[in-house]
């Protein structure tokens, strides 16, 4: 087991992807069945921290092999966040704008300005008081990850000198400490004010998921004892884990323990067949897609009170339709650009 570019993570955020918007859609349709029960002992957002932790970090050390590190890495993380975001943007405001929505609603023009700018830069948690009346009220709440996510990008190059220049000891300090924040966040941020809303999108209650993603990427070595390890006995430690500990109260629905044998059930799961991924997918990634498209969708059927089965079912088959147009038709034609940066910064 290696960091070898053959392996199952685009599966692993399909799956990610499609639990966030199942979970989010099903939730909001009032449309339960044991499948989603099942799905709930699999979290999406700390699976994409983790996921992300490991890929992110191994594309900021390809992007130290060239002359200018971070412009490449920045560059490369640019084209594949923004592009799709603007157009989330774009389709929620003619989603809202078609439902009748605006046209009943008082907005001054520099509250929809604010808002525009905080949803396309990396303020993308705001969500201003005109939106209230729409849909469950935030247009797209699963952005709030991409706030995260950002800052995440931001903080790579110290993370990268910290695990490179730190012993392992010094790192797992840090990592026990952002452990703390995490489990502290749940019960002591009730989002009664401004700044406990702030810490809650901040990357400090997360930081330590996307670390040891890194961790998994820098000391690949270690995961090989993940061989020897049959992959029902890592599923089965993990899910014991989270049943003892589920109604404490998690960051997520997770604790950190549980967290940890997630994440090495992700691991064995990306290098066991990995050629599985690119057999199915064929190197086609619609998991962003999924994730950013789903609730702008779910909120206008629910503004047009098409509830339950129905509307679950419609809103599922159009983000998957929409996910991919955007991939095939607009996401890969920006990531095409990647390729030029890599020369132009080598």
């Amino acid at each position: 087991m290696n960091n070898s570019s053959q392996n199952n993570f685009d599966l692993i955020r399909l799956f990610a992807a499609s639990q966030v918007a199942v979970s989010h859609t099903a939730g909001y349709f009032d449309v339960g069945s044991l499948i989603l029960s099942i799905l709930s002992l699999f979290p999406g957002v700390p699976i994409f921290f983790f996921v992300s932790g490991y890929l992110i970090y191994g594309s900021y050390e390809q992007s130290s092999k060239n002359s200018n590190t971070n412009l490449n890495f920045f560059h490369k993380r640019f084209l594949r966040l923004y592009p799709a975001l603007w157009l989330c943007f774009v389709i929620s405001l003619i989603l809202t704008w078609y439902s009748g929505y605006l046209s009943g609603v008082e907005f001054s023009m520099l509250d929809f300005i604010a808002w525009t700018i905080a949803q396309n830069t990396i303020f993308q948690f705001y969500n201003p008081d005109f939106m209230r009346g729409y849909g469950v009220g935030v247009i797209n709440g699963s952005l709030w990850t991409i706030s995260v996510e950002i800052q995440f990008y931001l903080l790579t190059p110290f993370i990268f000198y910290l695990l490179k220049k730190f012993k392992f000891v010094s790192v797992l300090l840090v990592i026990l400490i952002l452990v703390f924040a995490n489990v502290l966040n749940p019960s002591w941020n009730e989002n009664l004010n401004i700044y406990q809303k702030f810490f809650g999108v901040s990357f400090v209650p997360w930081l330590y998921m996307f670390i040891l993603g890194s961790l998994a990427y820098k000391y690949s070595s270690f995961l090989k004892i993940l061989r020897g390890t049959h992959f029902l006995i890592i599923l089965g430690l993990f899910i014991i884990s989270y049943f003892l500990t589920k109604d404490i109260g998690w960051s997520n629905n997770i604790n950190p323990i549980s967290y940890l044998l997630m994440a090495a059930t992700i691991m064995k799961i990306a290098y066991t067949k990995p050629h599985l991924s690119d057999t199915i997918l064929k190197k086609n990634d619609i998991s962003y897609g999924i994730y950013i498209f789903h609730m702008p969708i779910a909120n206008y059927f629910l503004y047009q009170e098409t509830v339950g089965i129905v509307g679950f079912i419609i809103t599922a088959i159009l983000t998957v339709i929409v996910a991919i147009l955007s991939w095939f038709f607009y996401e890969k034609k920006f990531l095409l650009l990647k390729k030029s940066a890599l020369r132009k910064n080598s």
